[in-house]
């Protein structure tokens, strides 16, 4: 996905709730699937746009703290930062965010062994993947960057593959290619960014080789005449996915860490991935 300078860049809301809308929510999600307990566990009510008082915002320095909690901050002398030489920061396998990685996968598994073909329908099946923070996990960036984008930095740790995969998504991909769908990578990166997306899906494991990867490319890009040069993401992604279609597939699973990366149809479900980092519309 492609972020904007740090000054247009919006944040994902603070997370406010109510102790009886918490409740009933729960009710909810305990009589769903485990893809959809994503799209509602996220959809919290964001504080106003205008707020009265401070107590409606979450501090920042408390979010940062909560946000590097979650995800087990760690140093992985493996891996060299590209622009200083330091060892990266990035998540740990027993962190917060792996638990719930896997009870996502966990639930996308079991969508996937599902009987696809609806009535008269028997095109070949396919499932969708966008690349950051669903795929590959950048929050060796955020933390590096403190969680302000920057293209020419970020553009450098996407060239430098220095990425780890996102927590049990490798083993989804594969499990979709053994149970026949064909697998789509659908990134807002650019097009001048392929070989370092490449490069970092490989050495993560990811089967590029018998895959499609789609980057943002305008020129290229025929099927975004619509909404170019300027489609926001849910036109980039709706229209590629339109496209992946016309070619004759079904996309019957759609995974993202946006809700820009899941929103304009065609797809038949919907995961939605955690990422308490950013927030693209």
């Amino acid at each position: 996905m492609t972020r904007s300078p740090s000054s247009l860049r919006p944040r994902r809301p603070v997370r406010t709730a109510v102790l009886a809308a918490l409740a009933a929510a729960l009710l909810i999600i305990l009589a769903l699937p485990g893809s959809a307990i994503g799209l509602i566990r996220d959809a919290v009510a964001p504080p106003p746009a205008v707020p009265t008082s401070a107590d409606q915002i979450q501090n920042i320095d408390q979010v940062k703290t909560a946000i590097k909690g979650y995800y087990g901050d760690m140093i992985d002398p493996s891996r060299v930062n590209p622009i200083d030489g330091t060892a990266i920061h990035t998540f740990s396998p027993n962190s917060s965010y792996a638990n719930e990685m896997a009870g996502i996968v966990g639930g996308a598994e079991n969508y996937l062994t599902r009987p696809r073909a609806r009535s008269g329908d028997f095109r070949p099946k396919a499932v969708v993947f966008d690349v950051d923070d669903t795929t590959l996990n950048t929050f060796s960036y955020e933390i590096y960057s403190n969680f302000v984008y920057n293209p020419t930095s970020n553009a450098a740790f996407v060239n430098s593959g220095v990425f780890h995969a996102v927590p049990h998504m490798v083993d989804l991909e594969h499990y979709a290619e053994a149970h026949g769908y064909s697998v789509f990578f659908l990134t807002g990166r650019p097009e001048t960014q392929r070989a370092g997306t490449v490069a970092n899906l490989t050495s993560e494991g990811y089967d590029v080789q018998n895959s499609k990867l789609y980057l943002k490319d305008y020129a290229l890009d025929t099927w975004l005449s619509s909404c170019k040069p300027a489609c926001s993401t849910i036109q980039y992604k709706s229209l590629t996915r339109a496209h992946i279609e016309s070619l004759g597939y079904d996309i019957a699973a759609d995974f993202g860490d946006q809700y820009s990366d899941l929103t304009g149809g065609f797809a038949d479900q919907t995961f939605k991935l955690p990422n308490p980092m950013y927030y693209l519309p």
